[in-house]
């Protein structure tokens, strides 16, 4: 329709149409914006995501992680707070690791104890199997797009929805960096025309501010956040198809062996038996370490589906030594 519109408006611009028609289409695409992608007119005044709990964050600097978790937690991978804490690289460039002691002062710049920026914690969740993505420059319509669809985003903000005064800082490297006393971080979950809903890593509880504090605030880094969602879903990897057992040789014949002990394991009547796969055992004990997304995967089924069968609800965290029911 649009393209029809600007040729008749064309066609009344005699000779000179072929130099002003493509100017035309250019300021209908900047008007309209590309085909596909939801416009600011498509979205719901107001939304929300329910189903993500907070939990108040274990070190004095430690809000990244403690957001990093709650929304890795909301996804259905469990971390705790202190081993994603310990696994962050660290530096004394917020960009590229975490800075400083984690129990440090709140409110130093760079290179005293600050703490971290959204490219290393997105790195670091996309290695639990998480889609999560460091971005820079956000609207507030790029927020209501991650919200309206279910997907809460990570921000950086100054302390209590301050507004903050952003001081460039260089690296012992050289790299630079946008950096501000009291950076903080709080997961966005819902948005009116006038108010934002986070949960705050520093109480782990939900609050609500104005949209005007949080915008002065989140501006002060960049508009910097971590938006993405749900693991990858990662297809089972069938079985190879089983081969019959060579026969061995009798040199190849383990020394502790005696041919009664040994021949009834390999040889049967006719050919050799095909090996049967493992079956899956009925539980598993989990161990230091254990996920639910890996314990889950390394049986070959869906962590829902794990979940569902031990009645684990959100933050589907699981414990050493608890057993877990596999069928």
């Amino acid at each position: 329709m649009i393209i029809t519109a600007l040729r008749r408006a064309g066609s009344l611009l005699g000779d000179g149409r072929r130099r002003v028609l493509p100017a035309l289409l250019l300021f209908a695409i900047l008007l309209v914006g590309p085909v596909g992608i939801v416009q600011a007119q498509d979205l719901p005044e107001r939304a929300s995501v329910s189903g993500l709990a907070g939990y108040p964050q274990r070190f004095s600097l430690s809000c990244e992680s403690r957001s990093a978790v709650d929304w890795a937690g909301f996804w259905g991978v469990s971390i705790r707070e202190k081993r994603f804490l310990n696994e962050l690289p660290r530096s004394d460039n917020p960009d590229a690791g975490f800075v400083g002691d984690p129990d440090g002062e709140w409110g130093n710049l760079p290179p005293r104890s600050y703490g971290v920026h959204a490219e290393p914690v997105a790195a670091l969740l996309r290695q639990y199997g998480l889609q999560a993505e460091a971005r820079r420059g956000l609207s507030w319509d790029d927020l209501r797009i991650e919200i309206a669809a279910g997907r809460p985003v990570i921000v950086w903000v100054i302390g209590q929805m301050w507004r903050g005064d952003p001081v460039r800082y260089k690296a012992a490297d050289g790299s630079q960096s946008r950096v501000a006393r009291f950076e903080h971080t709080m997961i966005l979950t819902g948005y009116t025309p006038d108010s934002v809903i986070v949960v705050d890593a520093f109480s782990g509880k939900k609050q609500t501010y104005s949209r005007r504090a949080f915008m002065a605030s989140w501006e002060t880094l960049g508009r910097m956040a971590i938006t993405g969602g749900r693991p990858a879903v990662q297809e089972p990897t069938p079985e190879p198809a089983p081969n019959p057992t060579p026969k061995p040789s009798p040199a190849s014949l383990p020394a502790s062996f005696s041919h009664r002990q040994y021949l009834p394991l390999v040889f049967g009547p006719g050919k050799a038996q095909a090996a049967e796969p493992a079956p899956r055992p009925d539980s598993y004990r989990v161990k230091r370490g254990d996920t639910l997304l890996e314990v889950a995967r390394r049986f070959g089924m869906g962590w829902q589906r794990l979940a569902a069968l031990n009645g684990i609800q959100y933050p589907y965290v699981i414990y050493t030594g608890q057993v877990l029911r596999l069928k």
